[in-house]
C-alpha cells in the first residue's frame, strides 16, 4: 500500500483550492476551452495519491453549469476531449436525452484519446471510451443495445465495441446471413455470435476454426464451442490435447481456460473421462499448480454435477502434491 507523505498532501490540498478557485470563476465558454486544451480524459481520482486533476475539476465545473441543450452541442465539438466529457456529463447527471441517438452518433468516434483512471493511462478511440460508460451506467435496455450492436455489425465500425457486441449479444434472426459472412471472413468475434443461433450447418465453419494452427491465440473458437456445445465438437476439442500442452510448456497456461470450459460443457461422460486422465497426465512441474487452479475454476463454475465426480477426485490427488 503506497502512502502520500503528509507534507505533500498538504501541499496537494493548497494547490486544489487554488484550482478550485480558479475554476469557479470561469464561464462554461471558458471552461471548454480548457478541456479542449486538456490531454487526457481524467477520471475522479488520478495517481498514486488518487487526487482531482484541474481537468476533472474543470469537467465538474462544465457538469454543475451547462445547460442539456449546451451539453448535446458539445457533444459534437471539435475537441475529442470536449465531446467525451459533454456524454460524460449527461450521463452523470442522468439527463433524459435520446440515448441510443446519440450513441450511434459515437459509433463513428474514432479520435484517439488518452484515459487516466487510478494510476492507468491508456489509449484508445473515443467511441470506445463512450460506450464502456454507457454499459458500466445501464444507459440503454437490451434491445437497445442490441439496435447499437447491429448497427456496428453492419457498418463495419473499427471500434472495439463491435467486437464486445458480437462476443457478448444475442443478435437478431435477420443479422444471421450478416454474421455467418463475417465469420466465414475469419472473424473470430462473428464465429461466437454466429454459435449462438445453434445453426447444424454451421458446425462446419466452427469446426474449421477450431483447427486453425493459431487456435489458442484467442479464445473465439473456444467461446463459440460452449455457445453451441454440439457433442460432434468433443472430438475436435479433445484433439487439441498436444496444441495445449504446448500452451502449458510455454508457460501459457490461462490460454487453457475456455477450452477447458467448452469441454466441460459437454457435460458428457466422454468429456469428463478426457478431463480426468489430461490431469493425471501432466506432470508435477512449475506449472503444476497453476494447471490445478485453472481446473478448479472451470469445475466450481460450469461442472458441480455429478458427471464430473471423477475429475474431482483426480483434483483432489494432485491437491496433495
Amino acid at each position: 500500500m503506497h502512502c502520500t507523505p503528509r507534507p505533500l498532501l498538504a501541499a496537494l490540498s493548497i494547490l486544489t483550492a487554488i484550482s478550485l478557485a480558479t475554476v469557479s470563476a470561469q464561464t462554461v465558454e471558458q471552461l471548454v476551452t480548457t478541456l479542449a486544451k486538456a490531454e487526457s480524459l481524467d477520471d475522479e481520482a488520478i495517481g498514486i495519491a488518487g487526487t482531482k486533476s484541474q481537468t476533472y475539476q474543470t469537467y465538474e465545473a462544465l457538469r454543475e453549469r451547462a445547460t442539456r441543450e449546451e451539453l448535446l452541442q458539445l457533444a459534437e465539438h471539435t475537441s475529442a476531449i470536449v465531446r467525451g466529457y459533454a456524454v460524460r456529463a449527461l450521463a452523470d447527471r442522468k439527463e433524459a436525452v435520446d440515448w441510443p441517438k446519440l450513441l450511434q452518433a459515437r459509433a463513428k468516434d474514432t479520435t484517439k484519446v488518452a484515459t487516466f483512471e487510478g494510476c492507468i493511462r491508456s489509449e484508445r478511440p473515443l467511441g470506445d471510451v463512450v460506450f464502456e460508460w454507457a454499459r458500466h451506467r445501464e444507459l440503454l435496455t437490451n434491445e437497445q443495445w442490441l439496435d447499437i450492436g447491429e448497427h456496428l455489425l453492419t457498418t463495419n465500425s473499427p471500434l472495439y465495441a463491435r467486437e464486445w457486441a458480437l462476443r457478448t449479444l444475442q443478435f437478431r434472426d435477420g443479422m444471421l446471413d450478416k454474421v455467418r459472412a463475417c465469420a466465414r471472413s475469419g472473424d473470430g468475434p462473428a464465429h461466437v455470435a454466429l454459435a449462438r443461433y445453434r445453426q447444424a450447418k454451421d458446425l462446419t465453419l466452427l469446426v474449421a476454426w477450431l483447427g486453425r494452427d493459431g487456435v489458442f491465440d484467442d479464445n473465439t473458437a473456444f467461446l463459440a464451442a460452449q455457445a453451441f456445445p454440439d457433442p460432434s465438437l468433443l472430438t475436435v476439442l479433445v484433439g487439441l490435447e498436444q496444441k495445449a500442452r504446448t500452451k502449458i510448456s510455454e508457460g501459457l497456461v490461462p490460454r487453457l481456460r475456455e477450452w477447458l470450459a467448452a469441454i466441460t460443457l459437454q457435460r458428457s461422460p466422454a468429456a469428463a473421462q478426457f478431463l480426468t486422465r489430461f490431469l493425471a497426465e501432466t506432470p508435477v512441474d512449475v506449472h503444476h499448480r497453476e494447471v490445478v487452479h485453472l481446473y478448479k475454476q472451470v469445475l466450481v463454475e460450469l461442472g458441480a454435477d455429478d458427471t464430473f465426480a471423477s475429475v474431482r477426485e483426480e483434483l483432489k490427488r494432485h491437491a496433495r502434491r
